[in-house]
């Protein structure tokens, strides 16, 4: 390689050489010597041209591609050579300088005397670019007003809101952008390797369609009249009551007549012995007799009706009769009793 390097630059040095010298001959002596004339390179700069290229050529054999780099455009600036440029966008390129190599190389494929690399290097040249210029990347730098919309590219979404800057592979790609309650943007562009478009999108308020009608609200169903509920069936009268105060009239008969057959002998004591004693048994008897035989009358009474009323008369009359009597009517019952005799009064107040 480094034998390589050093016979191409060799034959480039004395290309440049013989076609400054046959140039100068060709001219008169006067324009030669005048302030027009290209010099000749002398020996001092080849030296130190063909020095520092030489030195350049280690370094990329050596794999210091940078170092190389550096010789290489030395060499170059001080005698301009084809040979020196490409050898300098290769060490680019080793070192993975992708967009700096393919400015080299596209440098290389302008230069006056590139012809001088060969075919073979020039179409390996323009390969290179090629495939350089295809792993390279452009930017899009999207910015909109308002900002914070949500962009996507060929269809997939990109992460973060605008402003942002998209980074693409050349060629023709298609920016939607979109934010909620405005119009949805479209955007063609065409994105070149190693370069920055910028965009800028003014975002229109979408358009609020008419206001639909409220739906209509069905009336709600009448409410169902409320059925009455029956009136429980009236419950049978109890017949307790009634005996009862039949019992106790019969008890109050049974007392009567007991404390009565006693005031009748207190009574045939006093005939055969007249004494206050006597009288007063009579007397006390006799009364007590006849309170119980008042009593036993009322409740015999009472004690009846309570057994004989039935329950056919209707509520709703049972209600007009008591509304009827007057609120003070009320049946009093008065046990009375004499020395002759005893007893009892019913006595009802309306």
């Amino acid at each position: 390689m480094a034998r390589t390097i050093s016979a191409s630059f060799s034959k480039a040095l004395a290309l440049v050489v013989a076609g400054t010298l046959a140039s100068t001959s060709a001219m008169p002596l006067a324009m030669a010597q005048g302030k027009g004339a290209a010099a000749a390179p002398d020996a001092k700069k080849r030296d130190a041209a063909r020095k520092a290229y030489q030195a350049a050529e280690k370094d990329y054999a050596a794999g210091k591609y940078a170092e190389a780099v550096t010789g290489f455009k030395k060499a170059n600036e001080i005698l301009p050579s084809p040979h020196a440029e490409y050898w300098m966008a290769m060490a680019l390129d080793k070192q993975g300088k992708a967009e700096d190599a393919a400015a080299a190389f596209e440098k290389l494929l302008g230069h006056a005397d590139v012809n001088k690399l060969g075919d073979e290097k020039i179409e390996q040249v323009k390969k290179r670019v090629g495939e350089l210029k295809g792993k390279q990347t452009g930017e899009v730098n999207i910015s909109t007003t308002p900002p914070g919309a949500s962009v996507s590219v060929d269809g997939t979404a990109q992460p973060g809101e605008t402003p942002m800057i998209v980074k693409l592979p050349p060629g023709a790609h298609t920016i939607t952008i979109s934010n909620p309650g405005y119009e949805k943007q479209e955007l063609k562009v065409d994105v070149t390797a190693g370069q920055r478009l910028d965009k800028n999108v003014e975002l229109k308020a979408a358009e609020l369609g008419p206001t639909p009608a409220p739906a209509p609200t069905e009336a709600p169903a009448p409410a169902e009249p409320e059925k009455a509920e029956p009136a429980p069936p009236p419950q049978p009268k109890s017949k307790v009551p009634a005996y009862v105060t039949l019992g106790i009239a019969g008890a109050a008969t049974a007392v009567g007549a007991f404390f009565g057959v006693k005031a009748l002998g207190a009574k045939g004591d006093f005939d055969d012995d007249p004494t206050t004693d006597n009288a007063d048994a009579v007397e006390r008897n006799a009364l007590i007799a006849d309170m119980a035989f008042g009593v036993a009358i009322t409740l015999g009474v009472t004690g009846v009706v309570l057994l004989t009323s039935g329950d056919s008369e209707p509520a709703k009359e049972k209600a007009a009769k008591a509304k009827r009597l007057p609120q003070k009517a009320r049946f009093n019952v008065a046990p009375y009793a004499t020395p002759n005799g005893g007893g009892a009064a019913a006595r009802f107040v309306f």
